[in-house]
């Protein structure tokens, strides 16, 4: 979509991280030119920006006076929660517009704020215990399995799941290390379903945009599961809009929010939906790239259009009952394999079928050793449409043939894709 009011301005996006580099595309088609500004040097991100900082972000005078010395009309952040309250308030003191409040911002840097705020409006969420200590853990009768998070980490840092107190006490101490509070959160463990559920806020009109069934890697032996896969739209679509989605959007409209985007992780055991985890900033499965599919609406760019004027642009109406099959394959790297050499993309590319191809690591990466179980090893997401559920398995096989790392001994650094053949089995719903 195109929006010829942006042309001319000149918008300043803070912290470059790699899967933020859609942004550029997506701003030079509307005639929009991009700066880039954090403590990182020579990044991907600072290559492909028509200009570059090394400013830190934190440093809230130094980006003010960033922002007047260039002229820039907007300020942006995307993936990074901890970004999210910074570039709020410097928004503010610049006079620039930006989509929600910090108070709301605290919905996605504060998993215990989250949960409490679902609570106060009735929506439903996991049990939970209070641990303020290992003492704790002894003190209270707990029903195991559960899960101890740190309250402000991302992409299942520091996350446990527990089934007695010994593991609980090794795993608080590894959940308040990785807390940059030293706060947890313990929860009752659901390992059932889970979905992601995307909201889109136009002028105070919230709608339930997406709802995506979230897959998980079951071949690496780790104490938590990366996803692998999502599909989209999801098994649980009706369930949500006809039990839970109201009350999902009055929550959303009791805190005060008006425009931008922002998601929900949940599980669902049944007809029972627990939400226990939010966003409230683009996710980094990409969502907006299925959207601008399903409804010529690319969230991204109607976040930066909202940074530079105010306004999300033009009104959508969204359904979240797809009239598409879609699939978002999470390449996930083998911890301590490092990338030599990356294969297929070009030809994965020639295929129609195929959306977008967000590559987050490159030759020469290595995958941490530490991150089995977690997103850090994802070192890539393949968007792919399809018209039915055969068609849909067919291309996210051929996806998986086509798009390879290898190290340098010619070896793959990849996990084994997802198994096709169940998924398909649980495709057992019609669009």
């Amino acid at each position: 979509m195109i929006m010829h009011n942006l042309k001319g301005k000149k918008l300043l996006l803070v912290g470059g991280l790699n899967n933020t580099v859609d942004l550029f595309e997506l701003a030079h088609r509307n005639h929009v030119t991009v700066g880039v500004a954090d403590y990182n040097h020579g990044t991907l991100a600072k290559g492909l920006a028509d200009y570059a900082f090394d400013v830190n972000a934190y440093d809230e005078d130094a980006m003010a006076k960033l922002i007047a010395d260039e002229h820039f009309d907007g300020v942006i952040t995307a993936f990074n929660e901890r970004l999210g309250p910074i570039v709020r308030k410097l928004a503010d003191r610049v006079g620039l517009p930006a989509p929600f409040t910090v108070e709301q911002l605290k919905m996605s840097t504060n998993k215990k704020y989250f949960k409490h705020t679902c609570q106060r409006y009735g929506v439903p969420v996991p049990k939970e215990y209070v641990i303020e200590s290992a003492r704790d853990i002894h003190a209270q009768a707990i029903d195991y399995p559960v899960i101890i998070k740190p309250v402000d980490c991302a992409s299942s840092v520091g996350v446990t799941p527990c089934f007695d107190p010994e593991a609980l006490e090794r795993g608080y101490e590894k959940a308040r290390k990785a807390s940059k509070s030293g706060d947890v959160i313990v929860e009752q463990y659901l390992p059932y379903d889970e979905i992601n559920l995307t909201y889109i806020a136009q002028d105070g009109d919230i709608q339930l945009a997406a709802i995506h069934d979230r897959y998980f890697n079951t071949e690496q032996k780790s104490a938590t599961k990366a996803p692998d896969l999502y599909i989209y739209p999801s098994r649980y679509t009706d369930l949500i809009l006809e039990k839970y989605n109201d009350t999902i959007i009055n929550m959303l409209h009791g805190i005060g929010v008006t425009n931008g985007s922002m998601f929900i992780q949940a599980v669902v055991h049944g007809d029972q939906l627990y939400c226990y985890e939010a966003g409230m900033r683009l996710n980094g499965c990409k969502t907006y790239q299925i959207l601008e599919v399903e409804n010529d609406y690319n969230t991204f760019e109607h976040l930066m259009a909202f940074a530079l004027t105010g306004s999300m642009g033009g009104h959508t109406q969204f359904n979240p009952k797809f009239k598409r099959w879609y699939a978002t394959l999470n390449v996930l790297g083998i911890p301590g394999k490092t990338i030599a050499e990356v294969c297929g993309e070009k030809a994965l590319n020639s295929y129609p079928w195929l959306i977008h191809i967000a590559r987050r690591d490159g030759v020469g990466h290595t995958i941490p050793a530490d991150s089995a179980g977690t997103l850090v090893q994802d070192t890539t997401r393949i968007h792919i449409m399809a018209d039915t559920k055969d068609q849909l398995i067919e291309r996210i096989d051929r996806a998986n043939a086509l798009f390879q790392m290898l190290d340098g001994a010619g070896e793959s650094v990849l996990l084994k894709p997802h198994d096709t053949a169940e998924v398909l089995r649980r495709l057992d719903y019609e669009l």
